[in-house]
């Protein structure tokens, strides 16, 4: 008996790959609420759970009901099977199979016609069902496979869709009704035969009070509730985020996520209600991003206000699209700045034309300010000043910055996206570019985004130093600025926060992203079809609904600001160069620095000058004459700021020296601005030529005139020292010199290819 039970076990081996089926997938809350569900990939609704998470009452129900006999047969019930028989005989049809729980699960996993030769097979099966499993885990298989209606299989699912519960949490109603519906699921459907599912739901509630399986209170009270007439719906929060962790996690049945329930519906509704004002503006799309700076959970992620939007692409995930930055990329090479050493906040720095091999930046406004701070270059975005600061950085180092920072879609190489990276030339999606500006709230420390609560906790990695974060931040934290929008300008109880705005070439982008100490926030606003609009611009198309984010997350009243790190002490700097201030500086201002990092030159722009009162030259030791002059305090900028801020009025040029000296001064010699030295031109003859014009520009001391221009060795132009000439380029290698009044010179070379 032994080897023909074992040849058989080798013939007709129990298959039970069978009992194992594609799962459906519930995506949880990190406070456990249900965010979102998908069907298994053959679309149906199963939910797995253990028997220790299924009621009582269903398990004494279903036993009492179906098998009262499984703890004690061996996989089939010999009395129910010939009782059954005489009842189908009797009735001259198929009234009832007499099948045990085991045998159940063996026609599950093997649906075939009910025929006798099958319900041997479905015998056999139950026995060797009862060698492999346990009484426990045959409930549990049992409970998992069950249909109860449609491609609801299993109770986790049934519970579900029917009662929005666990099943552990099922009335002795809810069980009496989830008992009877798998004995004939497409008969017993609540939602669509009420009727008749009631019926069936009170005979087994009858049955088990007969049976003493229930009190007659509980009987009673069990008749008193009412059948669900349809099924929940799915709930549909957060489905862009769901749709993306579910694809990445395929077959996970469970996905406890860190979205912050409260916080992502507060978000829904807030994106939806904005959305609806910026579609009358021409701008269809909307993203929303929330981390919480302290583990780098996301928290919130709005990938389109309206998922359904067809029309406008509503089911893309904008908050996971690349798109160009605009200038919310500029705070991080301030940073690199501060902690190089390069620049400190008051220090003023040059915005005037500036020629990089040919890439000359411009400015938003196409204006230009002469000199202005480092806290006013940042806060006013100004392309120029942070086109130079990247360079003087370097691309290369700004480049490994973002990468570093988990920009993942700056995959080029640096130089193929230029100095133009700082404006916005590469790619970015909102989640990461908001977790970047999560790094400076957490003081330089980089950690990855955590999206579900089975993500490992990284450590983080430094990627900026405390000090310079710090002082960015400050920048950041001004309340007068030109990009606030103006809904928020007089508003009193606008919570402290630090953030930037960005605008994308041709209007097709706006960014606001904003933090404090608690969370960063990112907003994202254009059109999935990159389409532009005069109407998309950061500050007042994105910034507003961040901002109102930041007064739900503070409505409880601002939170403790970040503290001043220890690297950080306060200095006098002169208030015109923000260079440490000398003794001629009229006025000084406090400035946070770094000490042993910041720049510590002394102010250079201020210089006391001895001038004839009578002539209003500057005069020296061998031309004064002891009895009309007098010490004045004058402006010293490198000459090509004095002559463009004199040109605005701004400053007085120093007087030029008294012409009558016959004392001889070496002085400054003109510095060519442009070209650069080695610079390689590239003509395309496809372009007119007056559009490929080559600017020739030089920068002169304030005593000199005239500017005189050799090209290979020709006079080319003479000029005023403040004006510019343009050349028509010819091929070849060339060599530009630049000679003043005094003869000083400056030479270098470029190629026109």
């Amino acid at each position: 008996m032994v080897t023909l039970g074992l040849l058989h076990w080798i013939i007709f081996p129990l298959p039970t790959d069978k009992l194992h089926r594609p799962l459906s997938t519930f995506v949880y809350s990190r406070d456990g609420r249900l965010l979102n569900c998908f069907t298994s990939s053959d679309r149906f609704w199963r939910k797995p759970v253990p028997l220790e998470r299924i009621s009582p009452n269903l398990i004494r129900s279903v036993i009492a009901c179906e098998d009262r006999w499984f703890y004690w047969h061996p996989g089939f019930n010999p009395v129910s099977l010939v009782s059954a028989a005489i009842d189908n005989l009797k009735a001259g049809r198929y009234v009832r199979g007499g099948s045990t729980i085991t045998m159940q699960i063996a026609r599950m996993m093997e649906p075939k016609p009910r025929t006798i030769p099958n319900k041997l097979i479905e015998i056999l099966r139950a026995v060797q069902l009862e060698l492999t499993c346990s009484k426990k885990q045959l409930l549990e298989i049992y409970f998992n496979l069950a249909p109860y209606g449609g491609n609801i299989e299993g109770i986790g699912a049934a519970a579900y869709m029917y009662f929005d519960k666990s099943p552990d949490t099922l009335s002795i109603a809810e069980a009496a009704l989830l008992t009877a519906v798998p004995s004939s699921p497409s008969q017993f459907r609540p939602d669509r035969d009420p009727k008749t599912c009631l019926n069936r739901r009170n005979r087994v509630l009858r049955y088990l009070l007969d049976n003493d399986v229930i009190s007659r209170s509980d009987y009673e009270q069990a008749l008193t509730e009412e059948l669900p007439h349809r099924r929940v719906a799915a709930s549909v929060t957060a489905p862009h985020f769901c749709q993306s962790i579910v694809a990445a996690r395929p077959g996970v049945p469970e996905i406890g996520s860190t979205i912050d329930f409260k916080l992502q519906t507060t978000c829904e509704q807030l994106a939806l209600g904005y959305h609806g004002e910026l579609m009358q503006k021409g701008i269809n799309n909307l993203s929303v991003v929330i981390i919480d700076n302290r583990t780098g959970d996301l928290l919130a992620m709005v990938g389109s206000p309206d998922f359904g939007d067809v029309a406008n692409h509503g089911q893309i995930n904008g908050a996971l699209a690349p798109r160009s930055p605009g200038s919310a990329l500029k705070p991080f090479v301030y940073a690199l700045g501060f902690e190089k050493g390069i620049i400190s906040p008051a220090l003023r720095v040059e915005d005037l034309p500036a020629n990089y091999a040919g890439y000359i930046p411009v400015n938003y406004d196409n204006e230009y300010h002469g000199v202005v701070s480092v806290g006013e270059a940042l806060i006013q975005s100004l392309n120029v000043p942070a086109v130079n600061l990247t360079s003087g950085v370097g691309l290369k180092e700004f480049h490994d910055l973002l990468r570093r920072g988990g920009l993942t879609t700056l995959n080029r190489r640096y130089f193929e996206y230029g100095l133009p990276l700082v404006l916005g030339s590469g790619e970015v999606t909102l989640l990461e570019l908001t977790n970047l500006y999560a790094t400076l709230a957490r003081g330089g420390r980089y950690l990855p985004v955590r999206l579900t609560k089975e993500d490992a906790i990284a450590q983080p990695t430094g990627l900026l130093t405390p000090e310079a974060c710090y002082l960015v931040t400050e920048i950041l934290t001004e309340l007068k600025r030109p990009d606030l929008p103006a809904s928020w300008e007089f508003t009193a109880d606008m919570p402290k926060v630090a953030w930037k705005t960005g605008t994308s070439y041709g209007r097709k982008d706006a960014w606001a992203i904003g933090y404090n100490p608690d969370y960063t926030v990112g907003v994202w606003a254009g059109n999935f079809s990159a389409e532009g609009s005069v109407a998309i611009v950061g500050a007042e198309t994105a910034a507003p609904l961040m901002l109102d984010i930041f007064s739900q997350l503070c409505a409880d009243g601002d939170r403790q600001w970040f503290p001043r790190p220890k690297g950080i002490s306060t200095r006098e700097v002169c208030a015109v160069s923000g260079q440490v201030a000398g003794d001629d500086c009229p006025e000084r201002i406090l400035e946070p620095y770094i000490p042993g990092v910041s720049p510590m030159e002394p102010c250079a722009i201020h210089k006391k000058i001895l001038v004839d009162t009578r002539t209003g030259y500057q005069v020296c030791r061998w031309c004064d004459d002891k009895k009309h002059t007098e010490t004045r305090i004058y402006e010293d900028w490198p000459p090509r700021l004095a002559a463009w801020m004199a040109s605005k009025g701004i400053i007085s040029l120093i007087p030029a020296h008294n012409p009558q000296c016959r004392q001889v001064f070496a002085g400054d010699k003109p510095v060519i601005t442009s070209p650069e030295d080695k610079a390689v031109y590239i003509f395309r003859p496809s372009v007119p030529l007056q559009y490929q014009k080559i600017l020739f520009e030089a920068s002169s001391s304030a005593d000199n005139r005239k500017l005189f221009w050799f090209l290979d060795g020709q006079l080319f132009s003479t000029t005023e020292r403040e004006n510019r000439v343009f050349y028509e380029p010819k091929q070849g290698s060339h060599q530009l010199m630049c000679v003043d009044d005094y003869g000083r010179s400056s030479s270098i070379i470029f190629q026109v290819q």
